[in-house]
């Protein structure tokens, strides 16, 4: 056989060894277990189908996990969805803790027609997160084709029931709940964020604040995410932008010492992360959630093992997985953006278009 010949071999052979690696299936118990405990390697912690995963370690030692649970796309999600761990493995179903056809059926949620948008089904339901505050449990919940909203559990336990708040808006996606120093802040979108009133019955101011950057493109599109570590806040958001080069689903970051104002560069915290959220678990590792990538045949939620180090008054994110570690390149596509903005090609497209795609 000719050298050349033995060459393509081997090249088909790794590519299809890679492919076959990148469609990762979900592990055995012992398996996950080892995997937490080395936090050194991605994983997918709950294998079902779902989208915009949302892990919270609750006051009682157990994580709690929901998300988007559609079975095809978002637009047929009815409901919220409650997943229960104690190790981040194996994971109890509770169900549809609240369900938009019965628990909604008079509310807001429900009756709020769909505006200026074609969805599949504008009486659905998508990308909740789960929360505990004021001794109860509280769900962030985004309707379909817009609109957002506020829902507290009335028995102070994670199974509800559910009722719907004072506190949505027609306007925007994906709300979240951040707590600093006994404040609520109600967020949405990429950058709005507002502080709550004590009972969490409304917000203080009349308008929420937008959270700006140096720098002359977003932070993202959707998904805000707000912490907070060793003193320093931490404003994340998710996007997929079609003129960077990967065109990948990946999680941003940016730096302050302050909540509403200051922050630093933009930078690229987790490829491949998109809609998922950091949080630190009982042995203080820290992982951030991932569901949409090249690396499995459907959603489902991955953990992705990171770490944080407060370095020079900045925090830097290191993440422990090649396939979602940016690279230097990812980096500098980010620091041009700052430096020159969106190309003038996708101006007025959604910022997932790609032009090679549309010639």
């Amino acid at each position: 056989m000719k050298i050349g010949n033995i060459l393509i071999l081997a090249l088909l052979s790794f590519f299809c060894t890679d492919v076959f690696a990148r469609k990762e299936k979900e592990y055995d118990l012992d398996t996950k277990r080892k995997y937490v405990k080395a936090h050194d390697r991605a994983f997918i912690s709950m294998g079902e189908k779902i989208r915009d995963p949302f892990i919270l370690l609750g006051p009682d030692g157990n994580y709690y996990l929901t998300g988007t649970t559609a079975g095809t796309h978002w637009g047929d999600t009815i409901g919220v969805k409650v997943w229960k761990s104690a190790d981040l493995c194996e994971w109890k179903s509770l169900g549809f803790v609240w369900n938009l056809n019965t628990d909604g059926k008079t509310g807001w949620y429900f009756n709020r027609p769909a505006k200026d948008i074609q969805v599949k089904n504008p009486y659905a339901v998508w990308a909740p997160e789960i929360h505990y505050f004021n001794d109860t449990w509280w769900l962030t919940v985004s309707r379909n084709g817009g609109g957002h909203g506020l829902l507290k559990s009335i028995s102070g336990k994670v199974e509800g029931p559910y009722e719907e708040t004072a506190t949505h808006y027609d306007k925007g996606i994906d709300s979240h709940l951040f707590g600093d120093n006994g404040k609520v802040y109600y967020c949405y979108g990429a950058n709005r964020i507002a502080l709550m009133e004590t009972g969490m019955e409304g917000l203080q101011e009349h308008d929420f604040a937008a959270l700006e950057l140096p720098g002359k493109h977003p932070m993202g599109y959707e998904g805000i995410l707000m912490m907070k570590y060793a003193d320093k806040y931490l404003w994340m958001a998710s996007g997929r932008y079609g003129y960077e080069p990967t065109n990948t689903y990946d999680l941003y970051y940016a730096v302050s010492e302050r909540l509403d104002r200051g922050y630093g560069a933009r930078r690229m915290a987790i490829k491949n992360a998109g809609h998922g959220n950091l949080f630190c678990d009982k042995d203080g590792q820290w992982w951030c959630t991932a569901f949409d990538h090249e690396f499995t045949p459907q959603w489902c939620c991955w953990l992705v093992p990171v770490e944080l180090c407060d370095e020079d008054g900045d925090v830097l994110i290191e993440v422990l997985d090649d396939r979602f570690r940016p690279t230097p390149e990812d980096q500098e596509v980010v620091r041009r953006l700052a430096r020159e903005g969106m190309p003038d090609a996708w101006k007025g497209k959604s910022p997932w278009w790609r032009e090679s795609r549309n010639k």
